[in-house]
């Protein structure tokens, strides 16, 4: 690929400088007493996180689960149903369970960009393992209390 030039995720930077690398959010969904749809964001999934959920297939095993309304991937809002919140905690755990110190490089398919780049994340396995936790958390509390959940991804 002569001509192409290699980008790194440069950490130190922060995902505001570098609009290219793509990054999502996720939350609880809450029907209001008036039935409106209410979806608060609660956990911020930097570039770094996002490229390892989509990597690891993390992503992949979200989309299929049962229920799931919208297209997880494209930027948009994916919404599961409570009855998934369970299944979807054991997922982040198992994610965590098979990643954890382990060292990762990825190439990253990145937003509004030409083609003469090529995008790679040198995964920060610390701040996946947060963003994991916080997921996990987030799953969890969702089947406790019986709600919904969004994904921005």
């Amino acid at each position: 690929m002569s001509g192409t030039r290699t980008i790194y995720y440069d950490h130190a930077r922060g995902a505001a400088l570098q609009p290219a690398f793509p990054r999502g959010e996720a939350g609880p969904v809450l029907v209001a007493p008036d039935g409106e749809w209410i979806a608060e964001t609660h956990v911020w999934i930097g570039p770094n996180s996002h490229c390892a959920l989509v990597q690891h297939g993390v992503v992949a095993r979200i989309a299929a689960l049962p229920g799931g309304q919208g297209c997880l991937g494209d930027g948009r809002d994916f919404l599961l149903p409570p009855s998934a919140a369970e299944t979807l905690a054991g997922i982040f755990y198992e994610a965590d369970r098979k990643t954890y110190g382990a060292r990762y490089d990825f190439r990253v398919e990145a937003r509004g960009t030409q083609g003469t780049s090529c995008y790679r994340i040198a995964i920060d396995n610390r701040e996946y393992q947060k963003t994991l936790s916080q997921l996990q958390f987030l799953a969890s509390t969702a089947a406790r209390y019986g709600h919904g959940l969004r994904f921005r991804l």
